[in-house]
């Protein structure tokens, strides 16, 4: 071992940590892909974070998700959907649940998951493209139950796969249908329907809870635009047309939540837009549109994430090379725009940015309004690392298309 890193490793027993939280499902435990009150410690120059342990994988572009010290991963080995739980600290496959698969997508874009699972009251929720939910328990992989929801709801294949991530939120599994239905909720113990909306085209964002003033919703990015169910009935509480006049388009993002805002952005020549909540509105009147603008921060498919009254994001499609923006909440106005770092997906700690683009670089940047400010760069995966990450335990869990690894956050000083 080189002395610098020995030194690096042993020379102190003091170390910063993040907390133990879970990161149980889409977007972490705050639905918005942000830990705000977390810190990440920058490791000192010349230094990078070490990997725990890395495992080979299969088809998709499902997230990881950590729940009690459990990773639950969803891929594709050859022709079987696979469920695996590890054990966060070691890598150890605790188990795995497995059915088969007939999904082929129509595009060559693999054929693989793109969902992330979700862990509530020690169960584990899954959506395949082919539209098959699955219900097994945490503790052991027991399988309790599964839904076909293209059978059931004429849920349709789309351009990709279906790819809504399930929302538990109290006792329902809430996902983006289509077909017959918007969203239907299932119950989570069960899965027997409880409710299904109204009509909408379901697309590639994922549902968002928003609790406030006593009322339960359930926002969505359908295809047709913003829609605000209620979490009790079903009922449409609200819908707002946002989509591209191109059909060849998808909405991606999923909504964000702030405070009593919602931010929705899409390419395609849509883009970005903010609601606001009121409290005291009549029951067809709790939302309304703050402003609209294109060109502001049109996100292809990754959610942006907020701090202090800013919005961090990709503007710009994928293929075209994006840009990393920050924009102010109130107005839209642009604080700054970095080129050249591709696209990827963000989570807000603290006050930092953590970043994991598609060529699989982790960057980590101030929260900062007025520059863009790189802190660390550090290559952990190779390229098409197009999946959201998890931050929980000290770790940060990514994959690309051959591994999953788990990067220590612990760093020694």
């Amino acid at each position: 071992m080189h002395w610098k890193l020995f030194f690096y490793l042993f020379a102190s027993f003091s170390f910063t940590t993040l907390k133990g939280n879970p990161w149980p499902n889409w977007l972490g435990p705050n639905f918005n892909g942000s830990l705000p009150e977390e810190t990440i410690t920058i490791p000192p120059e010349g230094n990078d974070y070490l990997t725990k342990w890395s495992l080979r994988v299969g088809q998709g572009w499902s997230s990881p998700v950590v729940d009690q010290g459990l990773v639950v991963f969803h891929d594709r080995e050859q022709e079987l959907e696979v469920i695996h739980c590890y054990e966060i600290k070691s890598g150890k496959e605790m188990w795995r649940f497995e059915y088969k698969s007939e999904y082929r997508d129509d595009f060559g874009m693999e054929d693989g998951p793109r969902s992330t699972p979700c862990i509530r009251s020690g169960i584990v929720i899954t959506h395949g493209p082919q539209g098959k939910v699955h219900a097994m328990r945490l503790e052991d992989g027991y399988f309790l139950w599964k839904r076909d929801l293209k059978k059931d709801f004429s849920s349709p294949k789309g351009f990709f796969g279906r790819c809504s991530s399930p929302l538990v939120i109290y006792d329902k599994v809430i996902l983006d249908v289509g077909g017959r239905v918007g969203v239907v909720a299932l119950s989570l113990k069960t899965g027997l329907s409880i409710w299904h909306s109204e009509p909408f085209g379901n697309d590639y964002s994922s549902p968002i809870p928003f609790v406030k003033g006593g009322e339960s919703f359930c926002l969505s990015f359908m295809r047709e635009g913003f829609a605000v169910f209620d979490l009790e009935s079903g009922k449409t509480r609200y819908f707002d047309p946002f989509r591209s006049t191109i059909d060849a388009s998808v909405n991606a993002a999923s909504p964000l939540v702030f405070g009593n805002h919602v931010f929705l952005s899409s390419c395609y020549g849509v883009g970005a837009g903010l609601w606001s909540y009121k409290e005291k509105g009549s029951e067809s009147e709790k939302f309304e549109t703050v402003w609209k603008k294109k060109q502001i921060l049109d996100c292809h498919y990754s959610t942006p994430v907020m701090h202090s009254g800013f919005l961090y994001g990709f503007h710009g499609r994928q293929e075209r090379g994006p840009y990393l923006r920050c924009i102010e909440i109130k107005n839209g106005l642009v604080r700054w725009s970095l080129p050249g770092l591709g696209s990827g997906n963000l989570v807000s700690v603290g006050n930092k940015i953590v970043l994991l683009n598609e060529h699989g670089e982790l960057i980590l940047l101030e929260a900062d309004p007025s520059e863009a400010k790189i802190l660390h760069r550090q290559q952990i995966l190779g390229t098409e690392a197009k999946s959201h990450f998890a931050i929980s335990e000290n770790c940060l869990l990514a994959r690309d298309q051959r591994r999953l690894i788990c990067l220590s956050l612990e760093v020694f000083e």
